[in-house]
Order: C-alpha cells, then sequence, then structure tokens
C-alpha cells in the first residue's frame, strides 16, 4: 500500500503514525462494550500494523542493498508480514461476511500457501519476479477481502460506517493493481495513502459504533414502548381506580376509567391535575411523599381525598410506588375506597366514647383526657377547673312527664352546654343527670363565672312533654379548680362535694370547693390522704352510677322497661339531696 519514501520524509512518517494511532483510539472506542465489531476490527488493525511494520523492513532493506549488504532475510521477514497482513483482513472480512470457524479455515489455507510459497522463491528457487508479485499479492488479498466483506454489510441498516470502510478498502485495492502493473513509476503521492487510509478506516469505525449504539437505542424503545403498552393495558384491566403522576410536576399523565370516574377526571384533559390537588389534608400528603422518599414503594397508605364534583371527602386506601414510565420518572398509584369502613370505625370510636343518649363523652373518655391535659397544663403551669352538674329534681320530671321527657331535658341541657362552652372544654355525661365539665386555662373565680352564666342559659330552656306541656327546668353546679388538686379523681369529688352544697343551699346555684373546704373534706374522714400524683384517688366512689339511654324510647314511642328501672335507681341514689 505504501512506499519506502514514507520512511525517507519525515513528516509523512510521522503522519501516517499518527493517524495508525488514532485508528487504534477508534478501535478501543468502537468495540468497547460490541462483541460484534471487537473481533473484526481488531483483526483489521492487527493486518494494517503488520502491512506497515512491512514497509519499515522495505525501506531498512533497500538501504542496506545500496550498500552491498545481504538482504534475503529481510525479504522473507517482509514477505512474511504482508502474508500475516493479507490473512487477519481476510479474516476480518470473513468474520464480517460468514462466521469464525470459516475465517480460521481461511487463514490456515493462506497461511500454508502463502508460507510454503515464500519458502520455496527465496531460499529454494530464488526468483525476484515472484517475490516482487507476492509484494503485490498479498496486499491485494487482504484489501480486497476487507472490501468484500464491508460491501456486504454497507446495505444493511445503519451501515455507514460499512460504507465508507468499503470505498477506503476498494480504493487502495485499486491504487495496489495500478501500481502493480506500473510497479517502477513509484509517485510521492503513493506514501500519503497509508495515513489517508487509517483516518478513513478510524471514521468508519467510528460510525460503526455510532450505528450500533443507535440500533441499540432504537431497540431499547421498541422495549419500553412494549412495557408502556402493557402498562396502560393493566392499568385499563384493572379493577382499581389507578393514576400515574410524574413526580416533577405531579402532574396526571394517565388514570384509568375507575379512577376518572372516582375522581371526576376528564380522561381527555388530564395534564390539568396535578395529583396533590386530591387531597384534603396537606399533612396527609406530605407524610406520603416522605415516606415514598425513604421507602419508595408505600403499601396500605389511608387518605382523605377530596374532589371538583363533590363537596364530601372521601376515604381511599393508597398504594403507591416509584416507577419509570415514558422517559420519566412517575408516581404509580392504585386505590381502594374505604369511606364506608372508615364511616363504621368512627362510629365503633364514638360509640366507645360517646353517651348515645346525649352524644357527649362518657366517663370513661372524660376522666383518660382530662389526665393527660392535666398534665400539659401542669408543665406550663397553667389553671383548670372542673364543673359537676346535675339537673334538680330530676326525679320529679320522670315521675310527673314520663322518662321520655325527662330524656329530651338530658339532650336540652347537654346541648345548652355545648353551645355555652368553647371548642376546646370538655363536657361529659358523668351519670344519670350528673354532667361533668372540665375547663383548661381557667382559675377558680373564673370557673365560678362560666359555671353561673351556663346556669342561668340552662334555667332559660324549655322542653315539650308528650302532652305538649311545657317543662321548665334547673341545676346545681359544683366548682374545683388546681386550686385543690392536680388529681382528676380528686377535682371530679371535690366538686360533687361542692355540687352538694348547691343542693343543699338551696339548688339552682353555684358552689365552688375552695381550700379551706379541703381540711374539713379530710378531718371527716370523706377522702384519704394520698400522693395526689397518683391517677386513681379511692374516694366517695359513686355506686349505681350506670350510664343509661332512652333513645330509644324517644325514637320509637316505647320505652325499654330495663332502661326504666335503672334511671329510677339513680333518681333514688340522689333524692336524699333533692328532699
Amino acid at each position: 500500500m505504501g512506499s519506502i519514501e514514507l520512511f525517507n520524509q519525515n513528516y509523512t512518517f510521522i503522519l501516517t503514525l499518527a493517524t495508525l494511532g488514532f485508528l487504534l483510539f477508534s478501535c478501543f472506542y468502537a468495540s468497547g462494550d460490541s462483541d460484534k465489531l471487537f473481533a473484526p476490527m481488531w483483526m483489521l488493525f492487527i493486518g494494517l500494523v503488520a502491512e506497515f511494520s512491512a514497509e519499515a523492513i522495505v525501506a531498512a532493506a533497500t538501504e542496506i542493498y545500496t550498500q552491498g549488504g545481504e538482504v534475503k532475510n529481510y525479504i522473507f521477514a517482509e514477505l512474511i508480514l504482508l502474508l500475516v497482513s493479507a490473512i487477519f483482513m481476510g479474516m476480518a472480512a470473513i468474520y464480517l461476511m460468514v462466521n469464525n470457524t470459516v475465517g480460521y479455515i481461511f487463514a490456515g489455507a493462506l497461511g500454508a500457501l502463502g508460507a510454503v510459497a515464500i519458502i520455496l522463491f527465496i531460499f529454494i528457487i530464488p526468483d525476484g519476479n515472484v517475490i516482487n508479485s507476492m509484494r503485490f499479492i498479498f496486499p491485494l488479498a487482504g484489501f480486497s477481502c476487507v472490501a468484500l466483506g464491508f460491501w456486504g454489510k454497507a446495505g444493511q441498516e445503519h451501515g455507514g460506517g460499512f460504507l465508507l470502510g468499503a470505498v477506503a478498502a476498494t480504493f487502495v485495492s485499486i491504487l495496489i493493481l495500478l501500481k502493480f502493473f506500473n510497479f517502477n513509476s513509484d509517485s510521492a503521492m503513493f506514501s500519503y495513502v497509508p495515513a489517508l487510509f487509517y483516518l478513513l478506516m478510524s471514521f468508519a469505525f467510528m460510525m460503526m459504533k455510532s450505528g450500533v449504539l443507535y440500533a441499540r437505542i432504537e431497540k431499547a424503545n421498541i422495549q419500553i414502548e412494549k412495557y408502556n403498552n402493557r402498562i396502560e393495558e393493566m392499568i385499563g384491566l384493572s379493577p382499581f381506580p389507578i393514576i400515574i403522576s410524574r413526580l416533577g410536576d405531579d402532574k396526571i399523565v394517565l388514570a384509568n376509567n375507575n379512577a376518572c370516574k372516582l375522581f371526576g377526571i376528564n380522561s381527555k384533559e388530564l395534564d390539568r391535575y396535578h395529583f396533590k390537588d386530591f387531597f384534603a389534608d396537606s399533612d396527609n400528603r406530605r407524610l406520603l411523599t416522605e415516606r415514598l422518599k425513604t421507602e419508595k414503594k408505600v403499601q396500605d397508605f389511608e387518605i382523605l381525598v377530596k374532589i371538583p364534583t363533590s363537596d364530601t371527602p372521601f376515604w381511599l386506601l393508597a398504594s403507591a410506588n416509584i416507577m419509570d414510565y415514558n422517559d420519566d420518572v412517575v408516581l404509580y398509584s392504585a386505590f381502594q375506597d374505604i369511606t364506608s369502613r372508615k364511616n363504621r370505625e368512627n362510629l365503633l370510636k364514638n360509640q366507645a366514647i360517646r353517651d348515645p343518649l346525649t352524644s357527649l363523652y362518657n366517663r370513661r373518655y372524660f376522666e383518660d383526657e382530662v389526665s393527660k391535659q392535666i398534665l400539659a397544663l401542669k408543665a406550663k403551669n397553667s389553671p383548670y377547673s372542673v364543673l359537676m352538674l346535675d339537673a334538680d329534681f330530676f326525679k320529679k320530671v320522670n315521675d310527673t312527664y314520663g322518662h321520655k321527657t325527662g330524656d329530651k331535658v338530658l339532650i336540652e341541657l347537654a346541648s345548652t352546654a355545648e353551645r355555652a362552652l368553647r371548642d376546646n372544654d370538655i363536657v361529659a355525661r358523668y351519670g344519670g343527670e350528673e354532667f361533668v365539665i372540665f375547663l383548661p386555662g381557667i382559675k377558680v373565680e373564673d370557673g365560678r363565672g362560666v359555671a353561673d352564666r351556663l346556669r342561668q342559659s340552662i334555667s332559660m330552656q324549655t322542653v315539650y312533654s308528650d302532652d305538649n306541656t311545657p317543662v321548665k327546668f334547673t341545676v346545681s353546679i359544683g366548682v374545683s379548680s388546681s386550686e385543690i388538686s392536680d388529681n382528676v379523681d380528686m377535682l371530679i369529688k371535690t366538686a360533687d362535694e361542692a355540687l352538694y352544697n348547691a343542693k343543699q343551699n338551696g339548688r339552682n346555684r353555684v358552689e365552688v370547693f375552695e381550700q379551706k373546704d379541703l381540711e374539713k373534706f379530710v378531718s371527716q374522714g370523706q377522702v384519704e390522704r394520698k400522693d395526689e400524683s397518683q391517677n386513681h384517688h379511692p374516694v366517695f366512689d359513686k355506686e349505681n352510677n350506670t350510664e343509661i339511654s332512652l333513645l330509644d324510647g324517644i325514637e320509637t314511642g316505647n320505652i325499654v322497661e330495663e332502661q326504666v328501672v335503672v334511671e329510677e335507681k339513680d333518681s333514688a341514689n340522689t333524692e336524699t339531696r333533692e328532699n
């Protein structure tokens, strides 16, 4: 391919060596992760290096010959390198066109024939013309094979690199033929051929690699498209509502029909909606986001949802997972409507902590919750008060107008108390016609004022009996406070003692349990001194304080006999106070 002038001119030698180095770099780049390109590229590179080395030996042999030295061994080395070059080039081409087995057969046959010919015409029957012909035949055979192999691949998709290599190899083959038929007319132009060929092959290798990468991208895109189509198909067939939203901007990119119906979404305008807009509770959304950041997957997460087409929020059980979809990171969310279940849970919870007749908190909840609040208020050195309230002459109301009217009195009393107090005050039915109230942040003086206003409000209320007779009622109220104790049982007992005093002093009034009363309370043996930090103070435990309800009697008109018996027993327990 080259000429001895390549080694006689420094600039052409440096240029050729630089392009050969660039070809080496392109081999590393192009065959780095491609098994199909790895073998033929390196075979071709080895063949070109062997051909380049043969040109170097020719240059050295020419200089020695001009000085009268023996060059037979140089010629032998030159031809062996040219043979090696032809073998590797042929193997590269065959590997591209067929497979490596045929390449090995070709290499073995060509190597054997070439070696025999070289030994025969150099050492046994020396013939200068044959040797000179072999200098053209071996490179011509190698480059012709490369041209055929690359032309065979040039017609394939993304075969631009093979086309360039085929053109370059064909061009060199033609030059070798021209030189063969006019070999005495060496021209300086032939010294640039190796550098040009190496450069063209470098670009060809890079184009081949680009073609392989492009094919991989296309294949990956096809797989992604199949994957996305499969996801869309599965989501569409799912019986559960499913939404896919982008993590970047939270926009909904996919929703099945069940999700569109559930969330009131227009399936043709999905990009208008953001997933976060459906959360009724921002803290709920924040908690879900935090869990996804750490776990990437969340199962059975309860969310309260609001939708544009309804003013009533509802509960969903969500399972969310971060995944890839359409070249983007998305949140896959599946839902189950659990509104009825949550309603049942809330109903059961209310039944556990609420009085069925008045819907106020029951005694158990009051004692537990107030104990917690007292601890928090003590830490802030904040006062609090407890009111014990009892309906006056309630037994007479039941005896005169019936238990249904008595229930109406209790319901109206509870409703008036809730309306008159703050949202953070706790009102509970303690038992029978007794109610207890906790006033956080209220001193005893203010507690008396609250109790008196409440007493007046209740005295202004009226209920009607079955025969439409107006029934007025009043209450007596006892007040205790944080000045007396920080124990809920003690506060209730002392407020109950103040209530007893209010009954004794004429009813429809407010009495306060003061510090001076505590000494008398203790001296009479009505309470044992114990550590007030205990949660239970076993004094004045009331008997027969069973909570009752005649609500069914109001709804159906039939009073349950067992409930009446319990109510009469409660009334009997308070008869000594009222009489």
